[in-house]
């Protein structure tokens, strides 16, 4: 496997990394460098894409994504804080907006959710999330707005492995949901699909192929057509070095080289 979760969405600012692996090799930060092209076209010039920093234990402390924009480049930072390996508190910084979210647990089945506009310090809204044991491997979150409404629930079931093998969101003003199915061989990720009837409906599915246990190769479709495929090259600690990706859509290549800090060794 990995160190890069393939369940979750590439290139996410969070939920994107394997805690324990990047625990048990001692990475302190990951640094992703992108450089693109069309086709018949040479390679633009290599720039920084992504920078993450991590603790001793493996959790995300840190992530910032770099946005070239015509004169300038633009930085979306995320900051995490926990307790007790629970996630407490995160704040979102992209461009004049500055957030916070603030997780305290009311009892054994709810959290409360406190979003604070950092540049006013006003409350900008507080959140009940209910979480209710169906069964022994399937949960259902309902989100509840400041005046008690039900907004969202949130259904997530795991296989007797742990592995989450479904994800639906449904909305109650909308009665629009997104699903989201996950097939395994073992611990390995097979394939995933994604249906989201928000907006314009589409179904989005990726297939996995693995090498040794490694994750080798990913082929995304949307709506059966075939739309990106990914080749995925290690180093020699066992670690993703660098990202191939041929955007079919877009006729484009995009090439992320992946580079790591440690923390110091112990004598």
């Amino acid at each position: 496997m990995a160190q890069f979760n393939p369940s979750e969405d590439w290139f996410s600012l969070d939920g994107f990394f394997e805690s324990q692996i990047t625990q048990n090799k001692g990475i302190s930060s990951i640094t992703i460098y992108k450089s693109d092209k069309k086709d018949d076209e040479v390679f633009q010039e290599e720039k920084k894409y992504m920078h993450f920093t991590f603790s001793t234990k493996g959790m995300l402390l840190e992530s910032r994504k770099f946005i070239e924009l015509s004169r300038r480049t633009d930085t979306s930072i995320y900051t995490f804080n926990y307790e007790d390996s629970k996630l407490a508190s995160r704040t979102e910084s992209e461009g004049p907006f500055c957030f916070s979210y603030i997780y305290d647990s009311l009892n054994d089945s709810t959290i409360q959710e406190t979003k604070l506009d950092e540049k006013t310090l006003d409350t900008n809204y507080i959140h009940h999330i209910n979480i209710q044991e169906e069964t022994s491997w399937r949960r259902k979150y309902t989100y509840y707005n400041s005046i008690g409404r039900p907004m969202k629930n949130c259904w997530i079931s795991k296989n007797t492995l742990g592995n989450v093998i479904a994800k639906k969101e449904s909305y109650s003003r909308s009665l629009s949901f997104v699903v989201d199915s996950f097939n395994y061989n073992g611990n390995l990720l097979i394939n995933r699909l994604k249906w989201n009837t928000i907006g314009v409906q589409k179904r989005t599915v990726w297939e996995f192929a693995y090498e040794n246990g490694f994750l080798d190769f990913i082929k995304q479709t949307e709506d059966g057509t075939l739309v990106a495929k990914f080749a995925i090259l290690y180093n020699e600690k066992e670690l993703i070095k660098s990202i191939v990706m041929r955007n079919v859509k877009e006729k484009t290549i995009s090439i992320y080289k992946v580079e790591y800090d440690y923390f110091p060794t112990k004598n």
